[in-house]
């Protein structure tokens, strides 16, 4: 939904998507194939063009059309927009499963500095916990505590939560 909302701006913005593991990355692309192909179905000629137009964009014979990758392939690549896709899940016993991969070995700080810093106006989070339900006090390295850090001050923002945003910084 947010894609195709983006992709009817008036300013027609790069969009990238990153996501924390490869399962993830591929359901993305899936739903948007899916989405498109009930969009050619359903004859909604308008929302397709924009969306096919967004993922087929060229730039000086740059490919810039919108991207799904996982946090450990998206170096290097920007957008005008990134969706974070943060997506995780509660247990049978309601602890809330979390494996970050690369990001919770030594040096994974870096590759959470790559993501979010792939945008060149706007980042989106999409998160389906609350930042405060991750547990990362016992992490070995600092990756996990930063991300838990990133997604409180994210919150913060989007919230309007100013001086929160800022003491999360500090």
């Amino acid at each position: 939904e947010l894609v195709e909302t983006l992709v009817q701006r008036p300013d027609q913005p790069s969009i990238g998507i990153v996501t924390f593991n490869y399962f993830q990355k591929e359901l993305i692309r899936d739903l948007m194939d899916q989405r498109l192909e009930e969009l050619n179905k359903d004859g909604d000629e308008a929302l397709l063009g924009l969306l096919t137009a967004a993922i087929q964009r060229q730039e000086d014979e740059e490919y810039m059309g919108i991207f799904v990758k996982n946090i450990e392939n998206v170096q290097g690549d920007e957008r005008d927009i990134i969706i974070f896709s943060v997506g995780y899940a509660h247990n049978d016993k309601g602890k809330l499963v979390s494996n970050f991969g690369l990001l919770s070995q030594k040096g994974g700080e870096n590759r959470l500095n790559v993501a979010i810093t792939r945008a060149r106006k706007k980042v989106y989070v999409a998160c389906s916990f609350d930042p405060e339900a991750l547990a990362v006090e016992n992490a070995k390295n600092p990756g996990p505590v930063l991300f838990k850090r990133y997604l409180q001050y994210s919150k913060a923002v989007s919230e309007g939560k100013m001086a929160h945003a800022a003491h999360i910084l500090a």
